[in-house]
């Protein structure tokens, strides 16, 4: 029963015997620096070079009691460690848990000795000036502002793994914050690059488009003046106006007919549109339009292709 009720004075003199360390106050094993080499002590295996002897954040010390997790769960060792508690650096949690942590050692330490600066791979010990005011008093100051909240459950017994990851780190958070802003801030810089890219595009396609449509009606207006002067030229001599000639004259008014109301397959004349380039030309019913002249007896009565043969020229 080595250890339980020890002194506070015994504690912290054999500490910094052991660990050669100069804590002045049993809150600063609140860090878990002190516990981690405690247990390194015994079975010589712990990973020192994580453990932080100058934590001063809480994301620190969760570091530290994280290594002393893996220790006791390689060890097999069935012991309830209350974090949220240690974690506050309070007097009476932390005394307790050292008192057990001593009997544990006195238990299971060998005769082989150690070196515990070595150990620690020469990092700078907390001193009692840096501790006094430094990772205790901050520690209380982070914890103040929630402890209140905390619910009864928090205070019974839990197993040690539950305890050391209940609280996330808050530089943790910060830094993966950081870098979902930053993953962020690059693809809606790439989505803007392909916006602008895309309008470009577009806008390139509309000029083209522009450009056909110019072309369109400026070769369906000379159309129309061939098919109007056709069919004027044909009324003149249904008239009598011409007379010498008008079967040759017809017949190449014919042929120029043919060509100009020739379809090609899948071809389909929209009759709404007929009627549209009516009114907009203001044009009489008997007028033809280059949407009507595709009536069903031109189509009957005109091939669609070798509209002019080899006997037939102008």
């Amino acid at each position: 029963m080595s250890g339980i009720g020890e002194s506070r004075t015994e504690l912290l003199n054999w500490l910094n015997d052991l660990l050669q360390l100069n804590y002045r106050k049993i809150e600063e094993c609140g860090t878990g620096a002190a516990y981690c080499q405690i247990m390194d002590s015994i079975y010589g295996d712990l990973p020192m070079h994580r453990v932080k002897f100058n934590a001063t954040a809480e994301y620190e010390f969760q570091t530290n009691y994280k290594v002393l997790q893996s220790c006791f769960t390689k060890h097999h060792i069935e012991k309830t460690v209350y974090v949220e508690k240690l974690i506050r650096c309070r007097f009476q949690d932390n005394l307790e848990f050292l008192q057990w942590l001593k009997k544990y050692w006195v238990q299971n330490k060998d005769d082989s000795p150690y070196d515990a600066e070595s150990r620690r791979k020469y990092r700078v010990a907390s001193t009692g000036s840096n501790t006094a005011g430094g990772p205790i008093n901050l520690a209380k100051r982070r914890t103040s502002g929630y402890s209140s909240s905390l619910s009864s459950g928090n205070s019974s017994t839990s197993n040690f793994g539950s305890s050391s990851t209940s609280r996330t780190p808050y530089g943790v958070n910060r830094r993966v914050s950081n870098e979902q802003v930053l993953g962020l801030q690059a693809e809606l810089a790439q989505a803007q690059d392909k916006v602008a890219s895309l309008d470009k595009e577009v806008g390139t396609y509309k000029d083209a488009m522009n450009i056909m449509e110019r072309e369109r009606d400026f070769y369906f207006g000379k159309l129309r003046d061939i098919e109007i002067l056709v069919q004027s030229t044909q009324d003149l001599i249904s008239e009598g106006v011409y007379n010498s000639g008008n079967d040759d004259l017809s017949k190449i008014l014919n042929k120029v007919q043919q060509i100009l109301y020739a379809t090609e397959e899948g071809f389909e004349v929209n009759h709404a549109g007929t009627d549209k380039d009516m009114e907009d030309n203001q044009l009489a019913p008997n007028e033809s339009t280059g949407l009507k002249l595709f009536s069903d007896q031109t189509q009957q009565e005109i091939p669609a292709h070798n509209l002019i043969i080899d006997e037939e020229t102008f």
